[in-house]
């Protein structure tokens, strides 16, 4: 039987692929001496636990906020917005379109429409500046 190189190449690769799997399946499947070594180094005294705070954003409040949150907090945290910069109503036209056909939100034009206009309201660029008091 003659066979070509590059047919033996393809044969050396598929072993070397079912080598490589068996070995990392077995591997996987029995824990590491270091990590048995080091597990029995650690004494309780030496372990530490934190407890992080727990924080719920809040949704800011503006119209149609029952329409954001019914079609974009399934994907987005409450902070996504507020920690965006201030965009324009085109901009934000862009990010909702984008996020139905780039991402393939669910999202229907009516309800993509009123999104911007929450959007706006809440973080738009075009939106009046507030000034804050100096802090004495």
């Amino acid at each position: 039987m003659n066979r070509s190189p590059s047919h033996w190449g393809i044969i050396f690769g598929r072993v070397a692929v079912l080598c490589l799997t068996a070995s990392v399946v077995m591997h996987s499947q029995q824990p590491s001496a270091n990590a048995s070594k080091l597990a029995a180094k650690v004494s309780d005294s030496q372990l530490h636990t934190i407890v992080l705070p727990s924080y719920t954003p809040e949704i800011a409040m503006g119209p149609y906020v029952e329409v954001y949150h019914k079609n974009c907090l399934f994907c987005h945290t409450a902070r996504y917005v507020s920690m965006q910069p201030g965009l324009s109503k085109a901009v934000w036209q862009k990010e909702v379109k984008k996020m139905v056909d780039v991402y393939g939100a669910p999202i229907s034009e009516a309800d993509q429409v009123l999104i911007v206009e929450y959007l706006v309201a809440v973080n738009s660029a075009d939106r009046p500046h507030i000034p804050t008091a100096p802090a004495k």
